[in-house]
């Protein structure tokens, strides 16, 4: 196996610093490096079953995303409301600051709908597009969802009184059976979501989850070959959506990984790794 070369550290960018697992193998690289985006409320860590493994034959570099886990939490008022075109501006000027003159883009969930943000603004540099049950229509949100969007009542609750249990009853739901939850991955999403700034920056993610109608009409513009990767058991977002996202986009293939959730990074990264690596190859 090709050794690995880890230079994870935080980046300075026009929002603060972003905090970036990049992984490059020893050896000469084959492909483009492969930049990976995550989902509300886990961080980069939601990869950890896969980055290293993609790392053999490219360079990896796991984000993440401004407000979340190591990274910094501006407040809202001073992060665009974490809108999701203010953080696809973000991935593109990091993709800028590291220099990458062509690079794959890998989304899972809401960093799903930021790269198809990035993606429809005609990213020149962006070669492959792969997308793991991405949020690209607007969302039903679940019961405790809509009550954390209550006028002056749900900032309030979500931003005080949400708890460990509250983060462990969403991983149950974005996972196929309660029991496939690490118990070290939820102490790493608790830890970075507590930290100073967390929730509020989170909070803003969740309300833009039920804005966007601007999206669908921006995606049969993107030009980009994509793979659209879903869950068979995805009790968040039904199939149907996939099927409809893949519909849209200009080139697309859609796969379904049968006997899965949500989380298919964490449930099931061995097939995800070959996916991505027969995609992009």
């Amino acid at each position: 196996m090709t050794a690995i070369q880890d230079r994870s550290r935080l980046l300075t960018l026009s929002c603060g610093r972003v905090f970036v697992r990049d992984l490059t193998p020893e050896a000469d690289a084959t492909l483009p490096p492969l930049v990976l985006l995550h989902g509300l409320l886990v961080t980069s860590h939601s990869f950890r079953g896969v980055m290293f493994a993609l790392a053999h034959n490219r360079r990896v570099i796991a984000v993440d995303l401004p407000g979340c886990g190591g990274s910094d939490r501006p407040d809202p008022t001073d992060a665009g409301d974490y809108a999701v075109p203010w953080l696809a501006d973000r991935v593109a000027e990091l993709v800028e600051h590291l220099e990458l003159e062509s690079f794959d883009l890998v989304g899972h969930s809401f960093g799903g709908t930021v790269a198809l943000a990035l993606a429809a603004d005609e990213a020149p540099r962006l070669r492959r597009l792969v997308l793991v049950d991405p949020v690209a229509f607007s969302m039903e949100l679940p019961l405790e969802g809509k009550l954390a969007l209550l006028p002056r009542l749900g900032p309030y609750v979500f931003k005080t009184l949400y708890g460990r249990a509250d983060l462990r009853r969403h991983l149950a739901r974005v996972h196929s059976a309660p029991e496939h939850i690490d118990a070290t991955a939820l102490n790493v999403y608790w830890d970075r979501l507590s930290r100073d700034g967390g929730r509020e920056a989170a909070y803003a993610m969740l309300c833009h989850l039920t804005l966007l109608s601007w999206l669908a009409p921006r995606l049969s513009t993107i030009q980009t070959p994509a793979l659209v990767v879903w869950g068979d058991r995805d009790t968040l977002m039904p199939v149907s959506h996939g099927e409809e996202l893949a519909g849209l986009l200009v080139e697309a293939t859609l796969q379904i990984v049968e006997g899965c959730g949500h989380a298919v990074p964490e449930e099931r990264p061995q097939e995800l790794q070959s996916l991505i690596e027969a995609f992009c190859a």
